[in-house]
């Protein structure tokens, strides 16, 4: 037997009765193996020193607090599951063994590699050995995947679960096996295991169940009777999400975030292809919900899906520019960023497999517009895996689009690129140029399509976010890497080049500003207080600076965002601050004897803590449960009446206060 009938297996026509030799052939499993494995051995060489890769950042590190709090034993919240559970859990159970982070990492890059075999025997039970062969290489070679295996996320592990659930059934459809109640049991249970970590995959069981209904099996259409293991198997699984959100007041079946993400697609600041960050947005949203008695998640999910329904309905033209833009990003060779943006470690971290012109999803997507049309049209398994990828797509659409998405279909894609191509090869030899015409036409326009960067995913401003997370990275200390807030200065310094306007990189920059600052009045008061005016001038030399800097921030993130009540808290501490420095400079004048000049300072400082009042009951007006609010505002007025009475308006101002306190003071 030659080498290359054991590699594929036979002369790569139909597959035989369906048992594991058959699914995993010995030689295409080694081979694709070796292939996903060195590929991974390749990625975690270029990528292994990205910052991203030693601390979890966004999802990733909602996650990792999640885990690390249920492997302490302790109660995470006390609420539906806002997030979906799956890998939360899956990750505290590989804590307890003794993982870290990067023993996750590894592990899933492991599954990937599975997952590729896993590829292989869900295209051999659609097309032909050579086919399934050449696109499980396919999709162990698309570095999109290692690039989700390596970060604390769910998408490793739903992809394989979904895979090895549609496997049976698409040996049942294609009548290589005979239904069975077990088989459509634990198929179910995987696909609720996949939507635990996805919940629109609760749409591919419906899918599933109306392929068997429609083309069956061996005997026939299956009826409901023949169909409802799969329901049951599928219940089974995501039961225990629905019993904790019920045991929690909601029936949500897993996660209460659907309304957040269906706002995150449709709402005036949709740009089809963002979340909502968190941050100032993010805790708006919250406070929003809150504001309008949503509470907790499931509330606040039926508030933001009622709301966005209403805006759709107001706004039904630029609801459709909106998903007429994020077909075409599902269509589209830029990888768009979430959490972490590709092009960051391509371009930043040397990472050359995530290059805009390695082989990857821009060039197999027009091959697979091309297999989806035309591939295995008289092959039910092949409509039913046509229906999958469609419907995968399609719920994607109400939300936003991104590579974190899309990545799920890239096995999908792999196989019916390599069928296109098959389609057009066979049209070639057979010298059938009309049968060729028609596909040929579509793959060069969808070549030309696919690989116009439309909405400008490629441009710097994208890298933002990326300096953003690398600065917000930089701020805390992870597994013993100590803080590094230089750095992180240096990095939101960089975003805030490429999107000045955005209102968390103006106020986390502030913030960190701010902080930078405060040890320094603090030292410079203790200084006045002990009459080193020499001292506490280069001190307060020092810190006029960064408070001026910090105002500058936390002004800009206010004029962006009127409602961030963090960002008018802390515009008022830095003015708070300001008019305290100004305040102790009089003292200095005072124990001097140049009391006209104290008198200028306590008037300015005065000045300064009217705008501080002002500022923080802004902020107080968008949230007056911030408790801090009402403690800033109560130092201000301690502030100003301790102020040395120098001018009328000073007077005046300690006067009132006295009165608005009634005279306690």
């Amino acid at each position: 037997m030659s080498f290359s009938h054991r590699l594929f297996g036979g002369s790569g026509g139909a597959l035989e009765k369906p048992s594991f030799g058959t699914l995993f052939p010995r030689g295409q499993v080694v081979a694709v193996l070796l292939v996903a494995v060195l590929f991974r051995v390749l990625y975690w060489s270029l990528a292994a020193d990205s910052a991203f890769m030693q601390t979890p950042v966004v999802d990733g590190s909602f996650f990792d607090i999640w885990a690390r709090t249920l492997a302490e034993g302790r109660v995470f919240q006390e609420q539906p599951f806002f997030k979906p559970p799956l890998y939360a859990y899956l990750l505290s159970f590989l804590y307890r063994l003794g993982f870290g982070m990067q023993g996750v990492l590894v592990l899933q890059m492991a599954l990937g590699a599975l997952t590729c075999a896993l590829t292989l025997a869900v295209s051999r039970a659609v097309f032909g050995a050579r086919t399934a062969f050449a696109a499980a290489v396919v999709t162990a070679l698309l570095p999109i995947l290692p690039f989700f295996e390596s970060q604390l996320q769910a998408e490793s592990w739903t992809l394989a679960l979904s895979l090895g659930a549609l496997l049976p059934i698409l040996l049942v459809v294609s009548g290589r096996s005979q239904p069975a109640f077990k088989l459509f049991l634990v198929a179910g249970a995987l696909l609720g295991f996949a939507a635990l970590g996805r919940p629109n995959l609760m749409l591919q069981v419906l899918v599933l169940a109306g392929g068997l209904w429609w083309w069956g099996g061996r005997g026939g259409r299956l009826g409901l009777s023949g169909i409802m293991p799969l329901f049951v198997g599928f219940l089974i699984a995501i039961s225990p999400a629905t019993f904790h959100n019920m045991k929690h007041g909601e029936f949500v079946l897993i996660s209460a975030n659907f309304g957040v993400n269906l706002y995150t697609g449709q709402s005036d600041s949709a740009d089809g292809v963002s979340a909502i960050p968190v941050g100032v947005l993010w805790d708006d949203i919250q406070l929003r919900s809150q504001q309008e008695g949503a509470k907790g998640p499931a509330a606040s999910s039926r508030l933001l899906t009622k709301e966005t329904l209403g805006w759709m309905g107001k706004h039904p033209g630029q609801t459709l520019q909106l998903w007429i833009k994020k077909a075409a990003l599902i269509c589209n060779g830029a990888e768009g960023r979430n959490n972490i943006n590709p092009m960051w470690l391509a371009r930043q971290d040397g990472v050359f497999v995530l290059t805009r012109w390695w082989p990857a999803t821009w060039l197999i997507l027009p091959f697979a517009i091309v297999g989806l049309v035309w591939a295995g049209r008289g092959s039910a398994p092949a409509w039913l895996l046509k229906w999958v990828v469609l419907s995968q797509a399609l719920a994607i659409l109400p939300f936003f689009v991104n590579a974190r998405f899309r990545a799920p279909l890239l096995p999908f894609l792999a196989l019916f690129a390599v069928a296109g191509l098959v389609e057009l090869v066979q049209a070639v030899r057979a010298r059938n140029w009309s049968k060729l015409g028609v596909p040929l036409a579509v793959l060069l326009v969808a070549a030309v399509v696919v690989n116009v960067d439309w909405y400008g995913l490629g441009q710097e401003r994208w890298l933002a976010r990326d300096h953003f997370n690398q600065g917000v990275i930089a701020t805390r200390s992870y597994d013993g890497r100590p803080a590094d807030m230089a750095l992180a200065a240096e990095h939101f310094q960089k975003a805030l080049a490429l999107e000045p306007d955005d209102v968390d990189f103006n106020e986390r920059y502030g913030a960190l500003v701010l902080a930078q600052a405060q040890p320094l009045v603090s030292q410079g008061r203790k200084l006045v207080g002990q009459g080193r005016a020499i001292e506490a001038e280069n001190v307060f030399a020092r810190a006029v600076p960064l408070l001026s800097q910090a105002e500058s921030l936390h002004g800009k993130a206010t004029e962006v965002f009127p409602r961030s009540y963090r960002s008018w808290s802390n515009l008022g501490i830095c003015q708070m601050w300001m008019a305290d420095i100004q305040a102790l400079r009089a003292q200095l004048g005072l124990a001097a004897g140049d009391n006209e000049t104290a008198a200028s300072l306590a008037v300015n400082a005065l000045a300064g803590y009217t705008a501080a009042t002002t500022s923080i009951q802004t902020g107080m007006r968008v949230n007056p449960a911030q408790p801090e609010g009402r403690r800033y505002s109560q130092l201000i007025w301690n502030a100003v009446l301790e102020l040395p009475d120098l001018a009328p308006s000073i007077g005046q101002m300690q006067r009132q206060l006295r009165q608005r306190m009634g005279g306690n003071q």
